[in-house]
């Protein structure tokens, strides 16, 4: 009996061993197919990652999201493809063996020298490579900022300055020269619908946005006219690594803001689908208790949509984008009775259409090819309102009702061809650009201007630390007689952590439809243009040295940036005061004949991954403006400076972000000329800005929210005093608008991916 237990027992772990032989077979298969997702640079786990994983042998595709560990488990049987995104890291693809344990690191996109950036290269590049001296403003500022729109994310940079019109919207200056002299485009292609000479930020919204580049510094090689000072260019979001992936936003401020928008993306292999959709809401504010507001009530409503198809050689991509605003100026109520007043009522449209196509050709070539088809309409209907019945009519004065239509065509060619191993490499191409503008308040109703260049560049790299690129376009203007326009572009890095580039170029710019035709008259503006304007021309010099500690490996970060400019300009366009005998003086566009820039910037940063992150910006830059042809020295220029601070401190264990921003916008000096040719010289006085964020996620990263308060020190109006004003809304000992009060806001953002 005892042996016979003794037997029983040895034969029944048999069943137990193969059991478990069995299981540990399968485990281990399942093990052994185990994925964990690291940062590259903490090597703690990425959480909540989205993971595509495609079968090269079957074609089936699997869809994951890492745990809190950062591990994922691999149901392919056969070596597969895998692909990763994640908030806050660059997205990769890798190939995995089937039954192989492996670790994938992922790179964070926590500094601008990581981004990869489009504005002035022929092929996609890492900003700390390229030659151009590039700023890159990405998701993940845009999120912390709260920002809504182009003008709140740029309120911040050192040696930029907005100005804003309550009633056109906000307009800006790089370095001291205009937003006239700042191209901004939009993927590349220029945003047409400038007022008063400027584009209005606030109507450029960033609900489908991935980031912005800065090129600060001319670009009329590459971009033509408008690029004296610098581009930006907002480049928008594009689905490349889920099958469906879908967002939507709402944001509050206690102003009187209501926004709300919404994006999905399908993929299919190798097509893309994207809609996105979105209207905002301000309520109007006023400082004082009168009928017409200063900040002037207006609701936008937005649209973009693209599809893509791409493969290993070319993309082509259709996308179409459509924005209305609706603003409306009440008027004060009118004597004697007050109870009718005269309202006004703008409508802006803007209507982009464009393609895209890129194709790898051999030997290293490829070409680009872009065409648009933008058109712009701003209508004004004016109506005369009775308060006491709530009816309106239609005002029958023909000068209160009004609409003017702008048509732009714009076609860009280029060959070239990009090989990081040769030292020659080259781009050539074709620009050609087409605007009609048509209204009764444009000279004989109708107008046309184009302007069709070829340019080209080549970048020499004789030795591996230094690359040269001189540049040259060559252009016909219908209406003007256009110089050839050279640049010289040099990058030195003597090590990897430090590098120098230089820049010279020759700027250009011809008066537009608006400065030459169109009369732009309404209750608060009385703009005439000039058919006589002769272009802009000008030298502009540029130098920035940039120095970081490794960063690639690294939890502490540290970097340093020094830039310095000269801009030598003549015949810049300016207004001048030509009547100020009615109700709203009379502005008209002439030239002046030297108006100089020159100044520095300075920024220092340091980051603790994960944990803080602390940037500090100064600038100054002085103008000399003249008519003379005095030369001028140091002590003629005027300056004006600002100082920008930006902390951003996080909490690991309550997942919060707390962020601040801060700026100090220095003593400005203004500039009039009046009905003589005299220019006075006036100054706004300094103020600070203050904006507090804070940041927290919540359910595997999907739903974000955000809130905190602006404008802490409730800027409104700063004065100005002296014998110049701030534009064509404010006279001497006056006041500028710069923001509508201290404000409080809520943001919510809801992410899905597949």
């Amino acid at each position: 009996m005892r042996g016979s237990s003794i037997k029983q027992r040895l034969q029944y772990p048999k069943h137990v061993i193969f059991t478990l032989l069995l299981i540990s077979c399968f485990g281990g298969s399942l093990l052994s197919q185990e994925i964990k997702i690291t940062d590259s640079k903490s090597g703690q786990p990425v959480s909540f990652a989205t993971i595509l994983i495609t079968d090269l042998k079957t074609k089936t595709e699997y869809f994951r999201v890492s745990d809190e560990k950062g591990f994922v488990v691999n149901p392919a049987r056969n070596t597969s493809i895998i692909r990763i995104s994640c908030i806050g890291y660059a997205a990769l693809s890798d190939t995995v063996k089937a039954n192989q344990k492996s670790e994938i690191r992922m790179n964070p996109t926590v500094f601008s020298l990581d981004e990869v950036v489009v504005t002035g290269s022929f092929r996609p590049q890492r900003a700390d490579k390229s030659i151009y001296n590039i700023k890159v403003v990405g998701q993940k500022k845009i999120e912390e900022q709260g920002a809504n729109n182009l003008k709140d994310l740029l309120t911040n940079q050192v040696n930029l300055s907005i100005s804003q019109d309550p009633a056109l919207g906000s307009s800006l200056k790089i370095k001291g020269l205009t937003g006239n002299n700042v191209k901004i485009l939009i993927d590349g292609v220029p945003v047409i619908g400038r007022m008063g000479g400027n584009i209005d930020l606030t109507q450029l919204n960033l609900y489908n946005i991935d980031h912005v580049e800065m090129v600060e510094g001319p670009m009329s090689v590459i971009y033509g006219s408008d690029a004296l000072a610098g581009a930006i260019n907002i480049i928008t979001k594009e689905n490349r690594n889920s099958n469906l992936a879908a967002s939507a936003n709402s944001y509050y401020e206690t102003a009187g803001t209501y926004n709300f928008d919404g994006n999905i993306s399908l993929r299919k292999k190798r097509h893309s689908f994207s809609f996105s959709a979105g209207r905002n809401f301000f309520d109007g504010f006023s400082t004082d208790t009168l009928r017409s507001q200063a900040w002037k009530p207006k609701e936008q409503y937005n649209a973009d949509l693209y599809y893509m198809y791409s493969h290993d050689k070319a993309k082509i991509k259709y996308q179409i984008s459509f924005m209305r605003e609706t603003l409306l100026d009440k008027g004060n109520l009118l004597e004697p009775r007050f109870y009718t007043a005269f309202d006004s009522w703008f409508y802006s449209t803007r209507l982009n259409n464009r393609l895209d196509y890129d194709r790898n050709l051999k030997n290293g070539l490829s070409i680009k090819m872009l065409a648009s088809y933008s058109v712009y309409q701003r209508q004004k209907e004016t109506y005369l309102k009775d308060l006491s019945n709530l009816t309106q009519t239609l005002s029958p004065n023909t000068s209160d009702q009004d609409t003017t239509n702008f048509y732009s065509f714009v076609y860009r060619f280029v060959l070239g061809k990009e090989d990081v191993s040769k030292k020659l490499n080259y781009s050539a191409g074709i620009d050609l650009n087409n605007e009609t503008g048509t209204g009764k308040r444009i000279a004989d109703n109708r107008q046309q201007i184009g302007d069709y260049a070829f340019f080209a560049s080549i970048r020499y790299t004789p030795l591996s630390k230094v690359s040269l690129q001189p540049g040259l376009r060559m252009a016909y203007n219908t209406s003007f007689s256009v110089p050839p326009v050279p640049s010289v572009n040099i990058r030195w890095e003597p090590s990897a952590r430090f590098s120098i580039r230089g820049s010279f170029a020759r700027g250009y710019r011809a008066p537009t439809l608006k400065e030459l035709y169109i009369y732009f008259v309404d209750v608060n503006h009385n703009i005439q243009p000039n058919p006589d304007l002769r272009p802009e021309y000008g030298h502009n010099f540029d130098l920035a040295m940039t120095f970081n500690t490794e960063k690639e490996k690294k939890i502490h970060y540290s970097g340093v940036d020094l830039g310095l400019f000269y801009n030598n300009m003549h015949n810049i366009i300016q207004l001048a005061l030509r009547n100020n005998t009615g109700s709203t003086p009379a502005y008209q566009y002439i030239n002046v004949l030297n108006y100089n820039t020159i100044g520095y910037q300075a920024s220092l940063n340091y980051e603790f991954y994960q944990h803080l992150e602390v940037s500090l910006g100064f600038g100054h830059t002085g103008t000399y403006f003249s008519f003379g042809e005095k030369k001028q020295t140091f002590g003629d220029y005027r300056f004006s400076g600002d100082i920008t601070s930006n902390v951003g401190w996080t909490l690991p264990f309550a997942g919060l972000k707390i962020s601040a921003f801060y700026k100090y916008t220095g003593r400005s000096w203004l500039f009039t000329i009046d009905e003589n040719n005299d220019i006075h010289l006036g100054k706004m006085d300094d103020y600070h800005n203050l904006d507090l964020t804070l940041l927290k996620k919540f359910f595997s990263n999907k739903l974000a929210v955000s809130g905190g308060v602006k404008n802490v020190f409730k800027n409104t109006n700063i004065p100005i005093s002296g014998n110049a004003s701030a534009g064509i809304h404010t006279s001497g000992n006056g006041n500028s608008p710069v923001n509508y009060g201290r404000l409080y806001f809520l943001k919510l953002t809801y992410t899905i991916l597949k």
